[in-house]
């Protein structure tokens, strides 16, 4: 039977959302710090963590940047440093 999404956080999804937590401070606005920290105290539920955790990744992903080819040029087999 598959469990419910309102059910609480078990000790390994909370970590999961301390992470994304991390994550989030390091992508963001140090303005803004203090809001996601209240939003992440406020998660109790799995429904709440997956919606958090999308938003996150969606985030980073959105920043993410990527290096502009030369016309006919190969790209790059790994991210630069």
């Amino acid at each position: 039977m598959p469990k419910q999404a309102n059910t609480e956080l078990t000790a390994t999804q909370q970590a999961m959302l301390d992470l994304a937590l991390a994550c989030d401070l390091k992508v963001s606005d140090p303005a803004t710090h203090d809001d996601l920290r209240t939003r992440h105290r406020a998660i109790l539920k799995q429904s709440d963590a997956v919606k958090y955790l999308r938003e996150v990744e969606t985030k980073i992903h959105s920043r993410r940047k990527f290096p502009k080819l030369r016309p006919g040029g190969k790209p790059p087999t790994r991210a630069p440093a």
